[in-house]
């Protein structure tokens, strides 16, 4: 009986045990999801009153200490957190993704001798992990671990979160590690600038978890580059539940200050630091405002070193104080930032990337490129050094033409066809636009012109987007949506050049310290004092937001206007007001007083403060601008009925309804518009005509579209056969548009018929503007300059025709024969020459070769 007690014993111990362990487990595996859940809504105190109250009951789940760990970082307690990982990786030494996580908080702490410590632990713990049996969060552990330890990107891609992906989810809920998988491929991602595949993986993690916050956050940096409004929304979903997320609130703030919502920014960073005083990127961002909102250096340098006193050598500190300077075009500012950043970490890749964009957006080319390369050859998976290398070849490959003012970067072809062109008005721009502000330039302006929005987007933002975009003016650099690129035909290439170079101008006057409403604002003004018909306008469309959707910006809010606008109308709207407002304070207070307004921004006072100065005063500014533009908007078109009526009140398709409505409201905008165009629809050509005139005389500076009351009425003078009237309502449409191009190509056609050389040249002109890659411009170009004697301009109108393989090559090389006979009798052989080999029947070209000596020649 004694021999049987001790055993008994043993057995009830054991099975105590046994029970006290897996109640022990039950507890961590029932509390700790609802306190990760707390721990991600930002309830930082509640997450480390739990965990120490597991702490006391000696729960076994590391995760308990990891949280609090967390927590007391998150809450700024950096000293207590860090404690907290000593600790952890003294009683953990062997658990994988605890020591991740204490390595994380020694990185963001700039503990380097504690992370070389704790990555040795990482390196045995990794291979520890038996190979057999290893589960998908297995995988993303040691992906993670193996990252950080310096493997290959694609390696741990191939090797860890792909396969840790294909695991197949069972019922509702994903099988762990799954989720995880995508956020590391996705976190990977992003750090390459791989902004597709980084969007791919956090979908398509948000579709087995909708609501987890760091998977939208995620998601909005993926969207961000290219796409700012999706992204932008992203935040928003995040923020409404996860009131206290810093990611998205520091973004929010950045975007904020981006926005010159200076206030916003504020608000933001308010909440960051009522939970966390210490929050480095947040002082980081804080100092930016007192650069930008308040021109304040020193409170600028009291917040930076704010946001070093958790690490000193912080280098992410001064790479996000360049990047927003550099955002709102302070490149040199910016790029200084970088420098500090690199000094505290030589290989900090990001600051090293963002300066070689610094140094693009100055004009510092030869100091860039080597930084891209560097990038590239030390991250050969970063998207955006490998899209700056590519670009660096394309732009190697381009024709420079230059001046003493200028140097113009574009692909060959084109700057054959219209390099020329674009130098010219430059220079012209320069003789008239440095003068009027009193702007001395020292160095040369750099222009460069991409045929690929590509190329464009990467160039001008490092990064897709830009879309709708025509040019991006940087200070002493210009680039430039070519003619030739997906907007051609569409825009004024010419009048877009004009508008790039007066911010050159401007941000030069004010050293890049100007709103950005002031800057377009002078901008499109400049544009109408070119060329009237160049610019913006009054039309029906703002009227209608002016006077019934009240959407007048104030002044001292003006910028704001131009982000996150609620359609592009608005935004066009945005740059409307702006060129008004400047128009304003020149007729009210002169010119004097606005290059005063611009050498104040120069010298650090803030806008609101200088108009204050340089005018009656901003309240009285507003006051005043805001009765004009009312009475701008209220005398277009006096007369004009504008409203719309319902599809019950009227059948807009039908045109014995329009009609009949018509009839009653013969001044209605709307119904004469749509029953000329319902009347040119059903080919009757007269009552068009006739239609089209009332339009007109209605609103004769509607001129937008193709279905004005110009277009209309050529149209139909076109039906008719009446070329001589079709032409005469033609003129009058391109002389009011600057974009009318199809007007203008139809011009040609009719001119070429009639022989109106003068009015060739001057709608080649208008059309050149538009799309110079349009063989007819060159071809009646060229004409009209032979028949005029000019035989310079025909040459080279002939020429550059060659080089966009016209269809009728035979006869361009024999007018260039004729041309080049007096001159050059060597080129004017070899023309008459290569028409023959085209066409050896062209009776004239054989004749010609003939009078040049020819003995070679014969008669066909």
């Amino acid at each position: 009986m004694s021999r049987i007690l001790p055993i008994l014993f043993f057995l009830a111990i054991s099975s105590i045990s046994y029970g006290q362990a897996d109640y022990k487990k039950f507890y961590d595996d029932d509390k700790l999801p609802s306190v990760r859940n707390l721990y991600l809504r930002g309830r930082y105190m509640i997450v480390i009153q739990n965990c120490e109250y597991a702490l006391r009951r000696n729960q076994p789940s590391p995760e308990w200490r990891t949280l609090r760990m967390k927590s007391l970082a998150q809450l700024g307690k950096y000293e207590e957190a860090l404690a907290e990982a000593d600790g952890i990786a003294i009683q953990f030494s062997k658990d994988l993704p605890t020591l991740l996580d204490v390595h994380e908080l020694y990185r963001i702490t700039g503990r380097d001798e504690k992370r070389a410590e704790i990555l040795n632990l990482v390196n045995k713990a990794a291979a520890a992990v038996p190979a057999k049996g290893r589960d998908s969060l297995d995988l993303v552990h040691l992906g993670k671990a193996a990252l950080i330890l310096g493997a290959d990107p694609a390696t741990v891609l191939e090797n860890y979160y792909s396969p840790a992906k294909r695991v197949t989810k069972k019922g509702r809920d994903a099988p762990p590690g799954l989720i995880e998988a995508h956020q590391a491929a996705g976190e990977l991602a992003l750090a390459k600038s791989d902004f597709k595949l980084a969007a791919e993986e956090f979908s398509a993690a948000l579709k087995l978890e909708p609501n987890h916050p760091e998977l939208r956050y995620g998601l909005a940096r993926a969207y961000l580059p290219d796409n700012r409004k999706r992204g932008m929304a992203e935040i928003d979903k995040i923020l409404e539940d996860h009131s206290f997320h810093f990611g998205a609130l520091l973004l929010r703030a950045e975007f904020a200050i981006n926005f010159e919502k200076y206030s916003d920014a504020h608000a933001f960073l308010k909440i960051i630091h009522g939970v966390n005083p210490r929050q480095p990127e947040a002082w980081a961002l804080m100092a930016v405002l007192s650069d930008l909102e308040r021109n304040d250096q020193k409170q600028f340098h009291e917040e930076r070193a704010r946001a070093l006193e958790v690490w000193k050598d912080n280098p992410e500190v001064d790479y996000l104080i360049g990047r927003v300077l550099s955002k709102n075009y302070r490149f040199q500012e910016g790029s200084e930032s970088q420098k500090r950043a690199l000094a505290s970490d030589p290989d900090y890749l990001p600051a090293k990337l963002q300066l070689a964009l610094d140094y693009l957006s100055l004009g510092d080319e030869d100091k860039a490129w080597p930084l891209a390369r560097e990038v590239s050859e030390a991250d050969e998976y970063n998207v955006l050094a490998y899209n700056l290398e590519i670009l660096e070849e394309e732009i190697a490959s381009y024709a420079v033409v230059k001046s003493d003012h200028f140097t113009i970067r574009m692909p060959r072809n084109e700057a054959d066809l219209y390099g020329d062109r674009a130098l010219s008005l430059l220079e012209e721009a320069y003789t008239v636009l440095c003068p009027k502000y009193g702007v001395t330039l020292t160095e040369p302006t750099l222009v460069e012109f991409f045929p690929n929005q590509s190329d464009f987007a990467i160039r001008s933002f490092g990064s897709l987007g830009g879309a709708g975009l025509l040019g991006v003016c940087f200070g002493s650099v210009v680039t430039m949506n070519s003619p030739g690129s997906l907007t051609h035909g569409k825009n004024n290439w010419e009048a877009t050049l004009w508008h790039e170079y007066a911010h050159v101008v401007t941000l030069t006057a004010t050293k890049n310290k100007m709103p950005r409403w002031l800057s377009e604002g002078i901008s499109v003004y400049e544009e109408l004092q070119k060329q009237p018909n160049w610019g913006q306008r009054m039309n029906y469309k703002y009227r209608k937001m002016i006077l019934e959707e009240d959407a007048l910006t104030p002044i001292s809010q003006l910028s704001g206007a131009f982000y996150n606008p609620p359609s592009g109308e608005h935004v066009m709207f945005a740059y409307y007001q702006s060129m008004l407002v400047v128009k304003h304070i020149v007729e009210n207070y002169g010119q004097g007083a606005l290059n005063q307004i611009l050498t104040d921004l120069g010298n650090g006072i803030l806008i609101n403060e200088t108009l204050d100065k340089n005018t009656k005063g901003l309240d009285q500014l507003e006051t005043d601008f805001r009765k004009e533009v009312y009475e701008l908007a209220e005398n277009l078109a006096p007369g004009v009925d504008w409203s719309i009526p319902e599809p019950t009140e009227v059948n807009p398709r039908s045109l014995i309804a329009v009609a009949a409505y018509l009839k009653k409201n013969p001044n209605n905008f709307w119904a004469n518009r749509t029953y000329t165009r319902q009347l040119l629809q059903q080919k009757q050509w007269d009552e068009t005509i006739k239609a089209a005139e009332h339009l007109i005389n209605l609103y004769p500076d509607f001129v937008s579209g193709i279905d004005n009351g110009y277009f209309m009425k050529a149209n139909a003078y076109r039906g008719k056969g009446d070329i001589e009237n079709e032409a005469v309502t033609l003129r009058v449409l391109s002389e009011k548009s600057a974009e009318a191009y199809a007007a203008y190509s139809k011009l040609l056609a009719l001119d070429l018929k009639t022989e109106n050389w003068p009015q060739i040249l001057k709608n080649a002109d208008r059309a050149m503007a538009i799309n110079p890659f349009l063989k007819d411009i060159h071809y009646c170009r060229g004409c009209a300059c032979e028949e005029l004697d000019r035989p310079d301009e025909a040459i080279t109108s002939f020429e550059k025709l060659l080089d966009l393989n016209p269809g009728n090559p035979s006869e361009v090389r024999y007018r260039l024969a004729n041309l080049y006979n007096t001159k050059d009798a060597d080129k004017a052989k070899r023309y008459v020459l290569d028409a023959l080999a085209d066409s050896p029947r062209y009776r004239e070209a054989y004749q010609l070769l003939l009078s040049l000596g020819d003995e070679g020649g014969a008669e066909p």
